[in-house]
């Protein structure tokens, strides 16, 4: 097993000294452990004056990255839909909620805002990148996470409020840390546009599941519905909510509209004897994708 150091410096403003968090591969699956109560621990004594005194705008701007909260102006069916732009600068890049073996998870919790009774996070197809320890799944150049608040019956949400941790990386990654919130930032082609840009919801009967013989892969069929362009490679995305995690998928078929992918199961819930009962699948295909969540795997 290889040791994974990521490097995490302040911004430079501060002159806070360049910090690391280091674990053993891979370190991604225990985010919830040990490895995110030391990067909160950072952040904590990283924090700028200006963070720290808890002050709220729309927009967090350094030099890796700038931040916006938008919403759109009105609530639709009692949903209010919210974006939060990323705008990363050359060669910087920050990552899906898989982040892969090397990646950081975004953490942005909108449940301090005044009247909402559930938060639904939507996110758009990743890229891969990186080879070997450094492999990662995420995003470069502009994005943009998706929102929907339910309202509480009988109340109205005004300004959403986020708590924002996004890991931005190059050849270190810096902790960004901000709390924005919305009020006077009423933008919706961008939270049309943010929204435009997810994944669309797979016909029934586009994925199949089944358990290795092995017990160390599951085999996942996926029928597109349109045989991929040539430049269009296909690429799965597999999680799962339930402590199962899984590398990434290497294809075995390909005819026509139909793709056959073997997923290799990285790691296993304590005392697990069988497969997951369900996995979350995203397949995409150049620009195109779709993704199906709850999946049965059958035996």
């Amino acid at each position: 097993m290889l040791s994974l150091c990521r490097h995490f410096r302040q911004d430079r403003l501060t002159g806070a000294r360049r910090h690391a968090i280091c674990a053993v591969r891979p370190w991604r699956r225990r985010l919830t452990g040990a490895v995110l109560k030391t990067a909160a621990a950072i952040l904590l004594l990283a924090a700028s004056p200006s963070m720290a005194a808890g002050s709220r705008t729309s927009v967090f701007q350094n030099d890796e990255v700038t931040l916006r909260l938008v919403r759109a102006a009105g609530p639709d069916a009692g949903t209010v839909r919210v974006a939060l732009l990323v705008d990363l600068a050359p060669g910087w890049k920050t990552y899906w909620i898989d982040p892969g073996a090397s990646g950081i998870p975004p953490q942005i919790d909108l449940s301090k805002t005044e009247g909402v009774a559930s938060v639904h996070d939507h996110f758009p197809p990743p890229h891969r990148f990186g080879e070997d320890d450094t492999r990662a799944n995420g995003y470069k150049g502009d994005v943009a996470f998706a929102f929907e608040l339910d309202t509480r019956p009988g109340e109205t949400i005004g300004a959403v409020k986020a708590a924002i941790f996004l890991g931005v990386c190059n050849d270190i990654c810096i902790p960004v840390q901000a709390e924005l919130q919305t009020a006077g930032a009423d933008d919706e082609a961008a939270v049309t546009s943010a929204f435009a840009a997810l994944p669309q919801a797979a016909p029934a009967g586009a994925f199949s599941v089944s358990a290795g013989p092995d017990g160390k892969t599951l085999r996942v069929t996926v029928k597109s519905g349109d045989e991929p362009k040539d430049d269009a490679a296909p690429d799965l995305f597999v999680i799962s909510k339930d402590g199962w995690y899984f590398d990434e998928p290497t294809q075995v078929t390909r005819k026509g509209d139909t793709q056959v992918f073997d997923v290799p199961i990285a790691e296993a819930p304590a005392g697990a004897q069988t497969s997951p009962a369900t996995i979350d699948l995203l397949y995409t295909a150049g620009s195109a994708a779709v993704e199906a969540e709850n999946v049965p795997v059958e035996p």
